[in-house]
């Protein structure tokens, strides 16, 4: 997973400059998400792993897909994508090509893990927390359940971590005996 994203972050970046500049940003993003939809299907997967496929076709086949929601300098992208090997990379290019978006509309992107649903005075009173210690940006936030924090919450965005679960406590914990 971290290798695709990896890869996918120049190529993010560069969109994102193209867009920005083209005031082209919700275009973009349309597109990336479709291709990106496209991309992560298993029957399209394997099309794009075959070697026998060239990447001519592979480029026409996505083009042909995503055709309702072209835009300026797709062509190329899907081009220089098929010609190194990374049309599988669009689903990374996609999320790193809407952080850049988020981050330019000053926007945080803030996943919130815990154990069990959250209940919606939680959520308000952790954002709330959130945008006292990031003033000057809206917040944005998605919420989700793992089981194996077994309590207490992880606030993932972008390179940042707060980690208040009992199993990283736990983990301190343990690292702290045998050390």
């Amino acid at each position: 997973m971290a290798e695709l994203t990896t890869i996918a972050r120049p190529y993010a970046k560069a969109i994102f400059a193209h867009a920005a500049a083209a005031k082209a940003e919700q275009a973009w993003s349309a597109f990336l998400q479709k291709a990106a939809v496209i991309t992560a299907d298993e029957a399209m997967v394997q099309v794009l792993k075959n070697p026998a496929v060239k990447g001519d076709a592979k480029c026409a086949i996505l083009a042909d897909l995503t055709k309702d929601v072209s835009v300026d300098g797709a062509d190329a992208l899907m081009e220089a994508l098929a010609y190194y090997g990374r049309l599988l990379a669009l689903p990374a290019i996609s999320t790193e090509f809407e952080t850049l978006v988020a981050q330019g509309q000053q926007a945080l992107e803030v996943t919130i893990t815990s154990a069990f649903p959250l209940a919606a005075d939680e959520i308000q009173l952790l954002e709330s927390k959130l945008k006292t210690r990031y003033a000057g940006k809206s917040i944005r936030v998605e919420t989700a359940v793992d089981q194996s924090l077994i309590g207490g919450f992880e606030i993932r965005s972008s390179d940042t971590v707060i980690d208040a679960t009992v199993r990283g406590r736990l983990s301190k914990i343990a690292e702290s005996l045998t050390a």
